[in-house]
Order: C-alpha cells, then sequence, then structure tokens
C-alpha cells in the first residue's frame, strides 16, 4: 500500500489539472520488472483509498449540522467566514498538495510503526542504560516521537489552510473559548472540501493512468518468468542465481495471477468513480449550504 499515494503520477495530474494534455515528462514504468510486480496491488490500493476517503468524508458530511451547537456565543457572521474559507482552501493546489504530502508520512508512520519503534525505542533504551538511567526511557521516547509528528503534521497542514489564518486573527471576535472547537470544524471542512473536489478526481486519473500501462506490465511479468525459468534450467547457473531466480519468479506469477481480475475490475469502475465524485460533490454542497444557511440565520438574530 506505500506506494499508492501519492504517486508520482497523482503529483502531476496535481499540477497540470487546469491544462491541455500534454506529453508525459517520465517515461512509463510497465517495462520495469519490480514495477510490474506491484502493479495489482497499487490498482487495488488506489480503488481502497478512494473508497475509504469517500466512506470517511461522508461520515465527516453528517457531522456538519452539529457544528453551530458546539460554539460558544460566536459573532456567527466570522464563524461563517470561517466556513467559507476553510471549503475554499481544501480545493485550493498549496492545500492539496501539502494534503498529499502529510497523509504520504502519515501513512509511513503507520506501515513502519513497528521497525521505528523497535529503532528508536531500542536506541534511547540503550543509551538510557549506558547513562545508568533508573528507569527505561525507550517506551516514553517512542510515544513522543509520534505525538510529535502528529503535531507538526496538523500545523503543517493548517499553515496552507485561510480558515486558520482567518481564525488567528479574529479570536476575539470569534470568541477564544472557540478557537480550538473551530480549528477542528475547519479542518474536517477543508479535508472534505478537498476529497470531494480534488482528491477522488486525482485517484481516478491515477487508476485511468495505471490502465494505460497494463499490456506492457503483462508482457514484462511474463518475460520475467520465461528468463527465471531459464535460470532455472540451467545447469551451470550459480546457486545464488537460482534462488534469485526463484524468488523474481515467484514474485512475477503471484503478480500475474492476479493482474487480470484487477485490471478487468478497474476498467469497469472508472465511469462508476466519475458518477460517485459527482454524487459526493452534491452531497458535500448540500451539507455545506445547509451550515452556512443555519449560520446566517444564526448571526441575523444577533
Amino acid at each position: 500500500m506505500r506506494n499508492v499515494l501519492p504517486s508520482l503520477v497523482l503529483l502531476s495530474s496535481l499540477a497540470v489539472a487546469c491544462t491541455q494534455k500534454e506529453a508525459p515528462v517520465a517515461a512509463p514504468s510497465g517495462e520495469q520488472a519490480g514495477f510490474a510486480e506491484r502493479y495489482p496491488a497499487r490498482l487495488n490500493g488506489t480503488r481502497q483509498h478512494f473508497a475509504s476517503d469517500e466512506t470517511q468524508t461522508r461520515t465527516a458530511l453528517a457531522e456538519f449540522k452539529g457544528y453551530p451547537d458546539a460554539l460558544k456565543i460566536p459573532n456567527f457572521a466570522e464563524v461563517g467566514n470561517v466556513v467559507a474559507r476553510a471549503d475554499s482552501s481544501g480545493r485550493s493546489s498549496a492545500y492539496s498538495e501539502a494534503s498529499l504530502e502529510s497523509e504520504t508520512v502519515s501513512r509511513f508512520f503507520e506501515e513502519e510503526k513497528d521497525g521505528l519503534r523497535q529503532k528508536v525505542g531500542g536506541a534511547v533504551s540503550y543509551a538510557s542504560t549506558q547513562k545508568k538511567c533508573p528507569e527505561d526511557l525507550g517506551g516514553a521516547a517512542v510515544g513522543a516521537m509520534e505525538r510529535g509528528v502528529d503535531k507538526q503534521l496538523e500545523e503543517r497542514l493548517r499553515a496552507h489552510s485561510e480558515a486558520h489564518r482567518y481564525i488567528e486573527d479574529h479570536q476575539e471576535e470569534l470568541g477564544k473559548a472557540n478557537v480550538e472547537t473551530l480549528d477542528k470544524q475547519a479542518d474536517k471542512i477543508a479535508h472534505a472540501s478537498n476529497v470531494a473536489y480534488v482528491r477522488l478526481e486525482l485517484y481516478r486519473r491515477e487508476v485511468e493512468a495505471l490502465l494505460s500501462d497494463a499490456s506492457s506490465v503483462r508482457s514484462t511479468l511474463d518475460r520475467t518468468i520465461q528468463e527465471s525459468d531459464a535460470t532455472l534450467n540451467d545447469a551451470a547457473a550459480p546457486k545464488i542465481k537460482k534462488a534469485t531466480a526463484q524468488r523474481h519468479k515467484a514474485a512475477a506469477q503471484a503478480a500475474r495471477t492476479a493482474l487480470d481480475a484487477e485490471v478487468e475490475q478497474d476498467q469497469r469502475g472508472l465511469e462508476e468513480m466519475r458518477q460517485r465524485i459527482t454524487a459526493l460533490q452534491n452531497d458535500y454542497k448540500t451539507a455545506l449550504d445547509a451550515l452556512l444557511s443555519d449560520i446566517k440565520v444564526r448571526a441575523e438574530k444577533k
């Protein structure tokens, strides 16, 4: 899953989202054996991320209606300005790039957390033992590292949202007691906006780009299996070379077995992705309009 987001295709799609088709900067990867072996998993992973982000965003939309009641006597006119800025920030290229970067780091830590915990915790434990500390500090160091990374990612993403800048500049009008709540609400609105209008489309383009490599990937996997067989059948080949060939063959065969089903599923799903994106955008707009309307009514009562 670690190769799914963000891929170079996703990032390049973001950069040229509003331009006409141009020649690719990077060469296709379908003829590379390593890429071909990971290809089915990457198709599957992109599809899963699409569905996961879609589901999480729908959950967030259902929470919008409760946002005004979570605030303590704010200036609702200013709250409306926060919401509008969170919405527009989520659709911006700056926020989208930062969001992709943050998610990449977050997923890296999630997927590699066991190894990182062992390395960081082991190093700190060793150092504390060497310095004859009365307690093993390894566990505490790991926890501090994880909390620090999460907090830094949050702050980094917020720096790309105009909503948080507005909250900072208007704390008195919004009510200092509401700042933390508004920060969290703005996070969720910006993220939902980004998923509905940017992220899901990037996933769809990623799948579309990957499918263009399907034929060359199929040929590469078949070639890898044939080359591996040739090495395995060569009586003069060194033992270590045969072991490597066996490993490559197994990986290529596993990918080849999964390939056709994954490609067929994504080919069928491309148009459905378009429809689901449109549906989520419509539902997002409905939820946001309802929230802004509620905030406007409350502002007019003041």
